[in-house]
């Protein structure tokens, strides 16, 4: 594949953050680009929300709401995929949990506004499944998986969600189970610990149930056969459109296998992955992953629309 000025263009993969890669001011390079007000303009209908003033820093709710902070991570997303897919030689394209719902709008099969729509309604569905308990999910940095396992093991209520890469690991349950985890991880050797922004035990076996309701919404979607491939990042398998309904309906109490994802990614010979969105969060564990693949977040590719 050729760029518009005739250089030949690398195999490349794109790969979309999830939700707690948002922040206030993220549309900051890309707030001037018409593309950033489409995009963000038919979210908003959908929401009947002021997500693009949030995203800015201005709205009194701002990111607090986690609805809006998914749309908002979300639209930024979408509006940086706008600016790269025909700048890159795209083959591949993957999403970390949230980021899996940008990924499918930039692989063709589900719309925005059907994206969006989804978005919300699994919100919702957190909130029903989870009900009055306090989740939490915090991030281990320094101990290998199997050790974060056997410390969840001990307790009830916590359990792995996240395999990022061979020393980072999420987990996820009740509060008080996963501060006590945290704890035991700090005796046990780990580097440091971090509480996520997200109040409920995604990713986990805690959401059971959550799968019957999801799958009633994930019926109604039009989704189409996917023009490039999405690999799973629950089981590193590239999906077609019957697979990524049932990613849909499942994936929040599967771990997300983030590790195996990329490798999986570069085992059909993709050397470059460009985070699409705004954060660094995934290109960085790319570098641990695959050393020596290159690895690039967008505002690296993209000229910042500053008038």
């Amino acid at each position: 594949m050729k760029s518009n000025h005739g250089e030949i263009l690398l195999k490349a993969a794109a790969i979309f953050p999830g939700q707690g890669s948002g922040y206030s001011g993220m549309l900051s390079c890309i707030r001037k680009a018409p593309i950033t007000d489409e995009v963000f303009g038919r979210i908003m209908h959908v929401a009947k929300r002021d997500i693009l003033d949030a995203a800015e820093g201005h709205a009194a709710y701002g990111l607090n709401d986690p609805v809006v902070s998914q749309l908002a991570v979300f639209g930024a997303s979408a509006s940086y995929w706008h600016m790269l897919r025909n700048k890159e030689n795209f083959q591949y394209i993957a999403g970390h949990s949230l980021g899996f719902y940008a990924a499918l709008y930039a692989s063709g099969a589900v719309s925005l506004e059907d994206c969006a729509g989804i978005i919300m309604n699994v919100q919702k569905a957190i909130e029903s499944v989870s009900g009055n308990k306090s989740g939490l999910m915090a991030s281990i940095m320094g101990l290998r998986t199997e050790q974060v396992e056997e410390i969840c093991s001990q307790l009830d209520g916590v359990h792995v969600s996240n395999i990022n890469s061979i020393t980072q690991t999420v987990i996820s349950g009740w509060k008080d189970a996963v501060r006590t985890a945290c704890s035991l991880a700090l005796e046990d050797g780990a580097l440091a610990v971090k509480e996520l922004a997200i109040a409920n035990p995604l990713h986990s076996p805690l959401m059971n149930g959550i799968e019957d309701v999801i799958s009633h919404d994930v019926a109604l979607l039009e989704i189409r056969e996917p023009k490039v491939p999405v690999m799973s990042h629950i089981d590193s398998s590239p999906l077609d459109a019957e697979g990524i309904a049932r990613v849909l309906s499942m994936q929040l109490t599967k771990k997300v296998r983030w590790s195996d994802t990329v490798k999986a990614i570069r085992q059909e010979g993709i050397n470059r992955f460009i985070e699409v969105g705004p954060s660094d969060v995934l290109s960085r564990l790319v570098r641990w992953i695959e050393r020596d693949a290159e690895s690039l977040r967008a505002e690296e590719l993209v000229p910042c629309q500053t008038s």
